[in-house]
């Protein structure tokens, strides 16, 4: 159990964005077949390639926190040095971390209207709290791989500070 909770851990949101992306580029690729080789398009795999890449957007914002690649200027902290930029740092997570805590609160109060005044997806019926619900999933996952980010780089001050300390 506890290596399977690893593994989900360390690869979740690899696989569902690459199995999104997949999707995406599959119902894409029939979209194109469809429209000019048999000259019917078929509205489904427009709608389905839209819902997966909304879904792959917001699942990749939790990837790309994670691997702290999120796109950022850097100017002011390559100008930095040593504890200003370790505080510089620390300041632009936590406002990133209450940047996604914001968006995961306000996603769930837009699926919970959602479910109390229902909609419908124009051409397979599908409920639309299902694909809005990525945003505070994608958002609750980012900001989660945030404060674990927090946390680590928090422990690793302290043990830089207590080895410096101890020398």
């Amino acid at each position: 159990m506890k290596r399977a909770l690893k593994f989900l851990d360390e690869h979740l949101e690899e696989y569902f964005v690459c199995l999104l992306m997949g999707y995406f580029v599959t119902v894409t690729v029939l979209q194109v077949v469809f429209r000019f080789l048999i000259r019917t398009p078929a509205a489904w795999t427009e709608e389905t390639a839209r819902y997966s890449f909304i879904w792959m957007t917001f699942l990749g914002s939790s990837l790309v926190a994670k691997l702290k690649t999120h796109i950022r200027v850097d100017m002011l902290e390559s100008s930095l040095k040593g504890t200003a930029k370790l505080g510089l740092n620390l300041f632009s997570q936590v406002v990133f971390l209450l940047f996604g805590v914001i968006c995961t609160i306000v996603g769930i109060q837009m699926c919970v209207s959602l479910i109390t005044r229902p909609q419908l997806s124009p051409v397979l019926k599908i409920p639309m709290q299902y694909i809005y619900m990525s945003f505070p999933i994608g958002m609750g996952l980012m900001s989660m791989r945030i404060i674990r980010g927090l946390i680590a780089q928090i422990i690793g001050l302290a043990a830089h500070k207590a080895a410096r300390e101890g020398k």
